[in-house]
């Protein structure tokens, strides 16, 4: 809750808005500062070895929300209660295939240079696709929507990128890595693969309620939020190492990462009593400012991450 009342601080945008703009200049990309209370390390011992394989990196972002509100009057009957309801739905425009490979390369890229630079060695997909077990493993199949893989949760539907349709691994009920153990404990390396998820925009719901009146609306903003990242570890003693980010609410990705424009509006008044408002929003994305704001938290996990490496190794 306190994430979002720092967004809605920020600039919130009631049902009476139409639209919103933004300036779309682009600024030189500011480091991402990550809150360390918001970092859970399991068993970092774990994390020594002296081989490490990157098979992947993916980029989860969402493509759509709805979100709800409803507000309900304090009386002393409720024969007479008034109740509001507010409806938000947003489609996420921009969210283009080769855009998102692309920065999901880029993180990768990152990742294994700021590893091979602890003085380990680094393979990657190129070097180990003929495996068996990497050139058996499934792939998740692209949604024809999105033109990419997808998932949904809480009412949002996200798209999941990895740096090329080869390396879209299936994660499986056990994790993107459980599959790799024989490889990794044959080889003695480790196997890393971060995960991180983006939200974008922010979409939530706010009543008002007192003695006889209730009001209930919609609030967007174009902030783009470091909403989780899981760095998924498979070592050879096959421990629970691994490392959880939680959600980053004070700490935005991007300030503004797109423009919100509201497409229809539909106001129902079922009763005297009773009434529900329902809005479609079309948020368009900023590719430089998603970009960028991808990147630095990106390349700012891949930081911490290549620093635990470097602790255990020693």
């Amino acid at each position: 809750m306190s994430s979002l009342r720092s967004i809605r601080r920020a600039r919130l945008l009631s049902l009476s808005l139409l639209a919103l703009t933004a300036s779309a200049a682009r600024a030189e990309m500011k480091p991402f500062e990550l809150n360390m209370d918001r970092v859970k390390i399991v068993d970092p011992k774990g994390l020594a070895a002296p081989v490490y394989f990157v098979p992947a990196v993916k980029l989860i972002v969402t493509a759509q929300g709805s979100v709800w509100a409803q507000g309900k009057s304090t009386n002393f009957s409720s024969d007479s209660d008034v109740t509001a309801q507010a409806h938000g739905k947003y489609y996420v425009q921009g969210l283009e295939k080769a855009l998102l490979q692309d920065l999901a390369r880029k993180v990768q890229d990152d990742l294994v240079a700021k590893l091979r630079a602890t003085g380990a060695t680094v393979l990657t997909y190129d070097d180990l696709k003929a495996d068996p077990l990497v050139a058996g493993r499934g792939r998740e199949s692209a949604d024809g929507k999105w033109g990419l893989p997808t998932t949904s949760k809480d009412g949002l539907t996200f798209v999941m990128a990895s740096p090329s349709d080869e390396q879209a691994f299936e994660s499986g009920v056990t994790g993107p890595l459980f599959y790799l153990h024989g490889m990794v404990k044959e080889k003695k390396m480790i196997a890393i693969q971060p995960e991180i998820t983006f939200t974008v925009p922010q979409m939530w719901g706010e009543k008002d309620e007192g003695y006889k009146r209730a009001k209930a609306s919609i609030g967007v903003n174009p902030v783009m939020l470091l909403h989780a990242a899981t760095i998924f570890v498979n070592n050879p003693q096959g421990s629970f190492t691994g490392i959880q980010i939680y959600t980053h609410g004070g700490r935005h990705a991007a300030e503004v990462t797109g423009t919100v424009k509201k497409m229809s509006e539909d106001t129902t008044k079922f009763t005297s009593l009773w009434g529900r408002s329902s809005s479609d929003y079309l948020f368009t994305l900023d590719p430089a400012a998603f970009s960028d704001g991808v990147l630095r938290v990106g390349f700012a996990i891949n930081s911490m991450v290549a620093d635990q490496v470097k602790k255990v190794r020693k």
